[in-house]
């Protein structure tokens, strides 16, 4: 058993009486305006006395006031009304603005980032809530982005009592999620995890413009963040073997018959591996540690689709081309035009993520299982997962 380091991190309110207790930068964007729903709908059937007052911040107020009143309209048919005046402030920064991104930052207690990609706009909100004294959120699933943050900001942000909550969407949360349920059952019963299987599998869904764009910057090597000497690693060296086995070729790309079906490659893996490879000693589980993490793309298994393999041959293939197809300019181009500043992804409200999971003990005899449903769009909606925690954020509490 790998003894928690120190990383639980009470984080203290920030100075001052800040005028807002929750502000989302970033909120004109697909995922942003999903936040930016989800917040003020959740202060206005908060219980508390006091209104949490909410600021929605961006470069362009226009498009601020017209996602504001978008969400206005919105909850008005589900019979919530918002007295925007008491409410809900509009505040106005740009990430190449350093001055009004402090601002931004020394006005709230708790700063959400939705503006992506994240290696192109996403340093100087961190930047800013490390000096400005605000906690900060956001919903990225860009890992070499946070090794930097972690390397540039994370001894200041300590220091100045500041959280740095990354990685708090879609893109990890159903894996730790998943990992801890299992391993602290396997623990109960005095035993440890050593294997860890997840399937994912989701309802609906689609990309948003910034998701997009952060695929093809990765395609292309674009707004890459450049490994100094010296630089802090995402997850101890322990636990490079665990990741590299896991997101191995043959392990990744290849069909495996996983909790009694076959399964594909899932492309959340390069994200959600490395995350479980930072949390797992955080949370007490051993190094030693096997991690198979895949999508189900077919139906339920059966003789008629070879208990999923044939569709999950056919979701292969269709990557590989698709894969092969990215490596010539062209495409990637019109991809970018495609998909650019006039496309918008609304989300599919039916929308629902499944994850299967079970962890095997040590001695190979003994596992625990976990079904989870996440409910919402997993391009979208599901990115504001983290607003389970609403009910601690704004106050003194102690943030993980």
């Amino acid at each position: 058993m790998v003894t928690p380091p120190t990383a639980y991190t009470t984080a203290i309110t920030p100075p001052g009486n800040r005028p807002h207790s929750i502000s989302v930068f970033g909120c004109t964007g697909n995922a942003g305006r999903a936040v930016a729903y989800q917040t003020i709908k959740s202060a206005a059937k908060s219980n508390e006395k006091t209104i949490r007052r909410i600021a929605l911040s961006g470069r362009n107020k226009s498009k601020i006031e017209k996602v504001l009143q978008g969400i206005k309209d919105e909850l008005q048919t589900e019979g919530i009304t918002i007295n925007d005046a008491s409410m809900v402030d509009i505040v106005i920064a740009d990430t190449t603005d350093e001055a009004s991104m402090l601002k931004l930052a020394q006005s709230t207690n708790i700063l959400v980032s939705c503006a992506g990609p994240y290696g192109r706009y996403g340093e100087a909100a961190v930047k800013a809530c490390v000096e400005g004294g605000a906690h900060y959120v956001d919903i990225t699933g860009e890992v070499a982005f946070i090794e930097k943050m972690i390397s540039d900001y994370g001894s200041l942000a300590e220091e100045n009592g500041v959280t740095l909550c990354p990685f708090s969407g879609y893109d990890c949360v159903p894996s730790e999620l998943g990992m801890y349920l299992v391993g602290k059952a396997l623990e109960m019963e005095g035993l440890e995890l050593n294997t860890l299987s997840l399937n994912f599998r989701s309802k609906g869904g689609g990309l948003p413009r910034g998701t997009i764009a952060t695929i093809m910057d990765g395609v292309e090597g674009k707004n890459q963040p450049q490994r100094k000497p010296g630089d802090a690693r995402f997850y101890p060296k322990e636990f490079r073997p665990t990741a590299k086995n896991a997101l191995s070729l043959s392990n990744f790309a290849l069909p495996k018959y996983q909790l009694g079906t076959f399964t594909g490659p899932n492309f959340m893996s390069v994200v959600n591996v490395p995350i479980l490879c930072r949390s797992a000693p955080i949370l007490g589980f051993s190094n030693d540690l096997t991690i198979s993490d895949k999508s189900i793309v077919s139906g339920p298994p059966s003789l008629l689709n070879g208990y999923g393999l044939f569709p999950t041959g056919i979701y292969i293939t269709t990557l590989l081309v698709g894969g092969m197809a990215l490596a010539f300019p062209p495409i990637r181009s019109y991809i970018r035009k495609k998909f650019g500043t006039g496309y918008s992804y609304n989300g599919d409200a039916a929308g629902k993520v499944f994850v299967d999971v079970q962890g095997t003990s040590s001695n190979s005899k003994s596992f625990a299982s976990a079904k989870c449903m996440f409910p919402g769009d997993p391009g979208k909606s599901a990115l504001v997962l983290f607003y389970l925690m609403f009910d601690c954020l704004g106050k003194p509490c102690t943030l993980t």
